[in-house]
């Protein structure tokens, strides 16, 4: 495996950094790792196996998520006090459209979408990847995996987590602006089908929904 290193100097910025990486890349599948997160040994090699055995352009797994508490004052020591599965959803443009239900580093492309599309956008300080899923999802659809084969860190509970989700919040309001500009070109069948999916699934009522609100609070509650 051949690695190639580049140092920006200074701290620039997750967008930056990330796209310095996208411009110096020259293989034909593209995949984001942040410093806190995990692939699972076969993550690469399923999605590239699921890319090439099929005609789309993008493939995403599930990510399992770790809530993480600090144990000593300097922060330098952590536990993970907390794993769910938060998304396991199959691609669906008009839910996309509204949430980024798709970590980054569970993602896989073709390079060629970035050379038409590009890459993130530097104005952006987080949910950068989600600007960037839902501009590619404009010309393409993406295929699901349903396999979890990468891992990302959340804190759980108190200040940090109040904090990132104040900050997240704000930030999805910036995003959401910025959409204003894209334009969808879907027909009223992918609508049909999409809101079918939204309203019989994905917000599914009923006793089974009731009875998993119920299992997620014993098991997940803040204690």
């Amino acid at each position: 495996m051949k690695l190639l290193y580049i140092c920006l100097g200074v701290n620039k910025g997750r967008c930056i950094a990330a796209n310095v990486g996208l411009k110096n890349s020259n293989g034909k599948y593209i995949n984001f790792l942040d410093d806190d997160d995990i692939l699972m040994p076969q993550h690469i090699s399923l999605l590239v196996k699921t890319l090439e055995e099929s005609n789309y352009c993008v493939a995403y797994s599930v990510a399992e998520e770790h809530q993480t508490k600090t144990t000593n004052s300097t922060e330098q020591e952590w536990r993970v006090k907390r794993k769910l599965i938060r998304y396991k959803q199959p691609f669906n443009r008009l839910l996309l459209c509204y949430m980024n239900y798709i970590p980054i580093q569970s993602v896989m492309f073709e390079r060629s979408l970035y050379e038409r599309y590009g890459g993130l956008d530097e104005n952006l300080d987080v949910l950068e990847d989600w600007d960037l899923w839902l501009r590619y999802a404009i010309e393409t659809d993406f295929i699901f995996v349903n396999e979890v084969t990468s891992i990302y860190y959340t804190p759980y509970k108190g200040i940090k987590k109040r904090k990132r989700e104040i900050h997240m919040y704000k930030s999805e309001k910036e995003v959401v602006q910025k959409h204003a500009q894209y334009q969808l070109k879907i027909s009223a069948e992918q609508v049909n089908r999409d809101m079918d999916y939204i309203v019989n699934v994905f917000n599914k009522k009923g006793i089974v929904f009731y009875m998993q609100k119920i299992r997620n609070y014993l098991l997940y509650r803040d204690r």
